[in-house]
């Protein structure tokens, strides 16, 4: 039988910090929408911002990549320490592999110094360091996987790699998942039931995000205050499915010639905003295409708010984290229908889903929410929606709870 989720307790037993969250990929205090920082990288600071709030002194190690950067600040009551490993540059995820022997020296006269209680890391990187240094201080590891490497097209040896050290983790640590769609996955694909499982949603600030005067929010973004304008917050990788929100938008224009697409993301190197300024100019859209470029995260909810629609086209979402944040900023969301979104994303909250990747349907159902009377309907849903369960305290305590279970039967 599969395993069930843990269900944590009205009153959560405290673990006396501190603890060490790992997050080597991602530095949570880089710009919304720049490289490898999407949903995981909000996770892990407003995770370590709550516990920090709820009492635990914190920790967030994370790989330094450029050398402008400060090898320790504090944010929010949060200690950011940040390693070598390899040399201080982004580099692709499946590079940073390269490098987690040194990661894992820095991890360990760090962990030398401080008594940490319990281990948090997220992604496989981190989870590979955390697997270890877990097992040489004795302390409770809880791991959030955010993806899944099985999924991943194709078997290259980096991701063969990441398939065997994530199966090893779901032996082995306390596994928190957002949902629970993956489970599953961790039986057929992996063939592990893992001995310890909690599902645990990420969270959204209520404080930050909220509802707000439209026009207020495209002036502090820059955007014209006319609308309506359809909105798009994240990484520009292919897999969010930034090129064929494009091409949807190219298609819709076709039939509404008022909406504007504006487009939050993209690095200040490398970036893909060019191949994706051609694309638009190639479909004769790039007059109505706006790229903002990466904003800074106290001006995340402004974008929301700028929004009349906020679209989530990824092709694979673990959770959906944006999807979560414009709904708590009472605007109707249009997403895919895959992973977390289909949880997050529903009519009573004033969202649509749609197939991924389809360029005419996305048109179709985009059109549609912007239908003045419908638009209308879909903002009250959403203003309406329900968010108190996402209290990222709340969430914060109970995976605190998870971690201080010596051991959990589950059915």
């Amino acid at each position: 039988m599969l395993a069930s989720p843990i269900e944590c307790s009205a009153e959560p037993r405290s673990v006396a910090g501190p603890v060490l969250v790992i997050s080597l990929h991602a530095d949570p205090t880089t710009l919304v929408g720049a490289p490898q920082n999407g949903g995981v990288t909000i996770y892990v600071r407003e995770l370590a911002r709550a516990l920090a709030r709820e009492g635990w002194p914190v920790d967030v190690v994370t790989r330094r990549d450029d050398p402008r950067k400060r090898a320790f600040e504090t944010m929010d009551g949060v200690r950011i320490l940040r390693i070598p490993a390899g040399p201080a540059q982004r580099l692709p995820n499946d590079a940073i592999a390269e490098h987690l022997p040194e990661a894992l020296e820095s991890l360990r006269e760090i962990a030398a110094a401080r008594p940490y209680q319990v281990v948090s890391s997220h992604y496989w990187l981190s989870g590979y360091l955390g697997d270890i240094l877990s097992g040489e201080r004795g302390v409770p590891h809880v791991h959030t996987l955010h993806s899944l490497g099985i999924s991943r097209p194709g078997r290259d040896p980096v991701t063969r790699r990441r398939v065997e050290i994530e199966r090893r983790l779901l032996k082995r640590a306390r596994i928190v998942t957002l949902g629970r769609r993956d489970f599953g996955i961790y039986a057929e694909k992996y063939g592990v039931v893992p001995p310890r499982l909690a599902a645990i949603p990420a969270g959204v600030d209520a404080g930050r995000f909220a509802p707000g005067e439209a026009r207020v929010a495209r002036r502090a973004v820059g955007l014209d205050e006319t609308g309506p304008w359809i909105g798009y917050v994240g990484r520009l990788t292919r897999e969010k499915g930034i090129d064929d929100l494009i091409r949807a938008f190219a298609l819709l224009r076709e039939r509404s010639d008022r909406v504007g697409l504006f487009v939050v993301g993209g690095a200040q190197r490398n970036s893909r905003v060019p191949e994706l300024r051609a694309l638009a100019e190639g479909l004769g859209v790039a007059p109505w295409v706006r790229f903002l470029g990466p904003i800074p995260n106290k001006k995340v909810s402004d974008a929301y708010r700028a929004a009349d629609i906020v679209a989530v086209p990824s092709h694979y979402e673990a959770f959906g984290l944006v999807a979560l944040e414009a709904r708590a900023c009472g605007i109707p969301v249009v997403a895919s229908d895959v992973g977390g979104l289909r949880e997050l994303v529903a009519p009573e909250s004033g969202g649509c889903r749609v197939a991924p990747g389809d360029a005419r349907a996305w048109a179709d159902a985009l059109r549609d929410a912007l239908d003045p009377r419908e638009l209308v309907a879909r903002a009250n849903a959403a203003v309406c929606a329900d968010t108190s369960a996402y209290s990222w305290p709340a969430i914060a305590r109970r995976i605190m709870e998870f971690a201080a279970a010596e051991s959990v039967a589950l059915a």
